[in-house]
């Protein structure tokens, strides 16, 4: 190995260690709220090194996972946020909701499938959980009912102005407006997609809140890796 290509596998490796130490906080396989950070980093990366069962996968498998096996989850939140970000720069205020909303229920899905496996559901019956449920059911009702506190109405109000644009985008439910409506819903489509940007930061407190007790960025740092 080259000695240059030492500081990528340097990132790639703290990249790795944190989905460890991401998945096991995550699902509530450690209890960080009596460990230090260095402590629960260790926890997850020696239980990591150290587990001689199979890891359920929420994905159907053909066959079981050998001992050769690493299981992978491909995670688009960063590139959905990006292009999203990109489009509200370049005044694409569209396909900024598209990509606001898509990440959203990214963001859902992967709480909810959380909480899920901390509340011993399995893994199969979470995903289908988040699978067959609409917006409205799974930020209501299944939220609070794995043991997250109610959204406030404001968000929950933003968030769903999101998937109600980006599902008429997505499926081209258009009406013909005369040309004064068509500039008030123009409007209402940037001020909803500038409402977006700014929800994200708030959504990403809320996980860490829900999921690291606010301590993400803590342990994130404990491997090297910023925010």
């Amino acid at each position: 190995m080259d000695e240059s290509d030492l500081p990528l596998y340097e990132s790639l490796g703290k990249r790795l260690s944190w989905g460890v130490v991401d998945r096991s906080v995550s699902s509530g396989a450690i209890d960080i709220s009596e460990m230090t950070d260095e402590e629960v980093v260790s926890a997850a990366l020696f239980g990591f090194l150290n587990d001689t069962e199979p890891v359920d996968s929420a994905n159907e498998r053909d066959s079981d996972p050998s001992d050769s096996e690493v299981l992978v989850v491909t995670d688009h939140s960063d590139g959905l946020l990006r292009k999203a970000n990109e489009a509200v720069g370049s005044e694409e205020y569209w396909f900024a909701i598209l990509f606001y909303a898509t990440w959203i229920e990214h963001w859902i899905n992967n709480i909810l499938i959380s909480l899920s496996c901390r509340s011993n559901v399995p893994a199969g019956v979470a995903v289908a959980l988040v699978r067959s449920c609409g917006f409205n059911l799974k930020m209501k009702d299944v939220w609070t009912s794995l043991g997250a506190e109610p959204l406030e109405k404001e968000i929950m109000r933003t968030m769903a102005e999101l998937m109600e644009l980006r599902n008429g985008f997505v499926h081209y439910k258009w009406q013909a407006r005369i040309s004064s409506e068509k500039e008030r819903q123009d409007q209402r489509v940037k001020e909803v997609a500038l409402e977006g940007q700014k929800l994200i930061k708030i959504l990403e407190e809320i996980e860490d809140q829900v999921l690291f007790l606010g301590r993400r960025k803590s342990l994130r740092a404990q491997l090297g890796l910023s925010e």
